[in-house]
């Protein structure tokens, strides 16, 4: 008899806490309403984004990808009223807001390496570029990659209208976006190579275009197979060809041994008008002719 009444105490006891845990489902489908009742203009704006698609399912998803994913228990905040009692990544430490997004976004392998990258090291966080509640289809916070980017970048956004460029400003669409964006060379959220450079270095991700430039060639130019930056500039130049220098000035940079290419050359001379050294040396990127030696052919 008394293991019977044991028995049925213990199933009764189980019964009642097992009635007693919430249910996270039906947390995830109130959590949201909740915020909305105050804050219409954060939840109307976010239905526009990729969050915002997940949260029109909401029956469908896992608790912990409701409003308190990123803003962390709200349990407090609505009983207060008081902004203290919420977590707001906006303005949250650059650490902890980007720690936030990384819950979510450390999977990505083209964010696998924002932990001690140039953005993160001076600083910046996920909020500093991304609107969560609005932007457009990458949430950025301004409408384009290039007006996003030049904010900080001055010196780059000056480049951009010189007359020799990449077509980052020959815009193919309403959205103002150009034929290249920053992104297409550049991992913002932090590379292997240099200058946040999207490719193992700064001359793999220039041939991904410019395959006829790529070595091996049987006659090489030094400069050329180091490093495509020793001569042109990337974001733009006054020069043709985005030369960091215009030429002779360029080639004499390294060709000085006291031949015809030395000095400050004659008014008319034809190592220093037009075309300048690439009137003779017209494979300056190199040659795979038996006679081209010096470049010539």
């Amino acid at each position: 008899m008394n293991t019977r009444r044991i028995t049925i105490r213990i199933a009764a006891a189980l019964a009642i806490g097992w009635m007693a845990v919430p249910d996270p489902k039906a947390h995830a489908e109130s959590a949201a309403p909740v915020c909305a009742s105050c804050h219409e203009k954060q939840t109307s704006s976010l239905k526009s984004t990729a969050h915002g698609a997940r949260l029109e399912k909401i029956k469908n998803i896992a608790f912990d990808k409701t409003c308190e994913t990123c803003h962390g228990d709200g349990a407090a905040h609505v009983s207060a009223g008081d902004g203290k009692d919420i977590f707001n990544p906006g303005k949250a430490t650059a650490g902890k807001a980007s720690e936030t997004c990384m819950t979510c976004h450390s999977a990505d392998r083209n964010r696998m390496f924002w932990a001690g990258s140039a953005h993160s090291g001076k600083g910046e966080s996920c909020v500093s570029c991304h609107k969560v509640h609005g932007g457009n289809e990458t949430l950025l916070a301004k409408k384009t990659e290039m007006e996003l980017c030049t904010t900080c970048h001055k010196e780059v956004k000056a480049d951009l209208v010189k007359r020799s460029k990449h077509p980052l400003r020959d815009a193919t669409s309403k959205s103002g976006a150009g034929k290249m964006t920053c992104s297409s060379c550049h991992n913002a959220h932090g590379s292997r190579s240099e200058k946040l450079i999207a490719a193992k270095s700064i001359n793999d991700k220039c041939y991904e275009c410019h395959t006829e430039k790529q070595a091996p060639m049987l006659w090489e130019h030094a400069p050329v197979k180091e490093d495509c930056l020793t001569c042109h500039s990337p974001h733009g130049s006054s020069n043709n060809k985005m030369l960091a220098i215009k030429v002779p000035r360029l080639c004499q940079s390294c060709h000085m041994q006291g031949r015809h290419q030395s000095g400050t050359l004659a008014k008319n001379s034809v190592y220093g008008t037009n075309r300048s050294c690439l009137n003779c040396h017209a494979m300056v990127h190199g040659s795979n002719h038996p006679s081209g030696t010096v470049l010539q052919r």
